[in-house]
């Protein structure tokens, strides 16, 4: 029997799990999905995505694959998995990818949301919003400060110990926009993050829009990267993965579309049938 490889686009709330790795002790994301998928499948799988998420990070379009004898349909492996799933994990599409097709490897930019707020959330956005105590916001001056971030530097300054390799990374574009009820999202899209990357950068620009840091800071912290500077990490809660981008001609959310209903982020879901 021939193999095939499968991608799934997966969304979940990170704050029911131990980050996604298998691990020997706690709950994750690839081992329930593994564990769920060979009571399916009738075969051991083992689960590639294409990064992994950290304790309480939450995804809207993960993006993982694994290799199967099985000939069962994928969409009926993607109701298969739902209906086995627990309520807080969820696959949105499978589609036979080709064998070439690695979720991780085949990956060039990614792209996540850093969601906080400048006033009290409702009590069911809590897990997924960071909120702060109500405070003037200097929206001007954090978006003079996104320039400064955007482009190919060295981040150790805004990055936890713990990764290998060099800590040059580029940021293609980082923007931040203002919703209802004073919801921030903060989007970045880059090459790669380092550890904790994203949230540290969150937060640095946090503390310009209160006024404890100032934009020359900043910019200081990119031309002299260290660990030595006192940096704020922002909780995990608040961000999101939101898309994997590729460049090979596949493209896990071809039959997607990321639709804002009015949640703390937009939603990928299936493309609309309507005639337009």
């Amino acid at each position: 029997m021939s193999l095939r490889n499968l991608s799934l686009v997966l969304e979940y709330d990170g704050s029911s799990y131990h980050g996604w790795q298998r691990q020997n002790k706690g709950k994750t994301i690839q081992g329930t999905i593994e564990e769920v998928g060979e009571k399916i499948l009738q075969e051991k799988i083992t689960l590639c995505a294409s990064g992994r998420t950290d304790a309480g990070v939450h995804a809207i379009g993960q993006i993982a694959s694994f290799t199967t004898s099985s000939n069962m349909p994928a969409e009926t492996i993607k109701k298969a998995f739902n209906s086995l799933f627990p309520s807080r994990l969820r696959v949105i599409d499978v589609l036979d990818a080709p064998l070439s097709f690695h979720s991780r490897k085949s990956a060039v930019r990614k792209i996540y949301v850093y969601v906080f707020s400048s006033s009290p959330s409702p009590v069911f956005w809590q897990p997924f919003v960071y909120s702060f105590s109500p405070r003037d916001f200097n929206l001007a001056l954090v978006k003079e400060c996104l320039p400064l971030l955007e482009g190919t530097h060295d981040f150790t300054s805004f990055s936890s110990s713990g990764g290998v390799g060099t800590s040059v990374r580029t940021i293609y574009s980082i923007q931040i926009e203002e919703k209802p009820r004073g919801l921030l999202r903060l989007w970045v899209e880059g090459n790669g993050f380092l550890y904790n990357m994203v949230r540290i950068i969150a937060g640095e620009l946090w503390k310009v829009g209160i006024g404890k840091k100032k934009p020359e800071e900043i910019k200081f912290m990119l031309e002299n990267p260290s660990r030595s500077f006192n940096r704020l990490v922002l909780p995990s809660r608040g961000l999101f993965l939101m898309q994997v981008c590729y460049l090979s001609d596949f493209n896990p959310y071809q039959n997607l579309e990321l639709v804002d209903e009015g949640w703390i982020v937009p939603l990928w879901r299936k493309k609309s049938s309507r005639i337009k």
